[in-house]
């Protein structure tokens, strides 16, 4: 993936410093950029609504119009926008996390410090793109709400009566009222295997299979598999080791 970064200051001595500092992380991490900088507050609401930038260095102190201004105006087009605060002043901490800026950091920078604030950036861009691919999550209707649960979380389904267990990988179940039917119509199923008439698992979380049951990761809790569901594990069995 290729980040696209936009810089806002109106010192361009600043600028380049943090240009250098963004540089020299990025390619000691082998990670692709784009780099566009301003010294505009105003130019920096135009070029976002043209490229949508995946992170938004801001500096605050800025003449004409404040960067928590702009920054306000950003997170209007784009509630999500990662805009990391860049300043020499500490007074404006309390308005920077009023607008849920990402992080606020204080000139000069210590690269240490950077190179946290920008791999933080990278986790959360790639988990709002996880999040927002619906190959990754299932949707399950809950007390009249919708609620996202993605995949690689969950380890298996068990029905129980009229409901299903979503039993996941931080220790969360969570219990609908669905058949084994309907849960098969809702999630991708080439992710998952029905192992048992109560069970299907995560293909991913499979880490033994024995002749009788099945051992997941993160758990190591063992799920039985059914007589009728044995071809179809000796089939999955044959396909992963080629």
């Amino acid at each position: 993936m290729e980040y696209r970064f936009l810089l806002c200051d109106d010192m361009e001595e600043h600028l380049y410093v943090l240009e250098e500092n963004i540089n020299s992380i990025l390619k000691d991490n082998d990670i692709s950029y784009i780099c566009h900088k301003t010294a505009s507050g105003a130019e920096v609401i135009e070029l976002y609504s043209k490229h949508k930038y995946d992170i938004i260095f801001m500096d605050i102190n800025m003449p004409e119009i404040s960067g928590t201004e702009i920054a306000g105006k950003i997170l209007e087009i784009d509630p999500n926008a990662i805009i990391i605060y860049v300043t020499s002043f500490t007074e404006y901490t309390t308005k920077a996390f009023e607008q849920f800026a990402f992080q606020y950091l204080i000139k000069p920078i210590e690269k240490t410090k950077l190179t946290l604030t920008l791999m933080k950036a990278f986790e959360k861009i790639e988990k709002d793109m996880l999040y927002n691919n619906e190959n990754s999550f299932i949707t399950i209707n809950k007390n009249n709400k919708k609620i996202k649960i993605m995949n690689k979380d969950i380890l298996y389904f068990e029905k129980e009566s009229n409901y299903i267990n979503i039993y996941m990988i931080n220790q969360k179940t969570e219990r609908i009222r669905m058949t084994f039917k309907e849960l098969m119509d809702t999630i991708d199923m080439s992710l998952y295997l029905r192992c048992h008439k109560g069970f299907i698992i995560n293909k991913s979380k499979i880490k033994s299979i024995s002749a009788k049951e099945v051992e997941l990761f993160h758990t190591g809790e063992k799920v039985p598999i059914g007589r009728v569901y044995k071809k179809e594990f000796l089939n999955f069995l044959v396909q992963n080791e080629n």
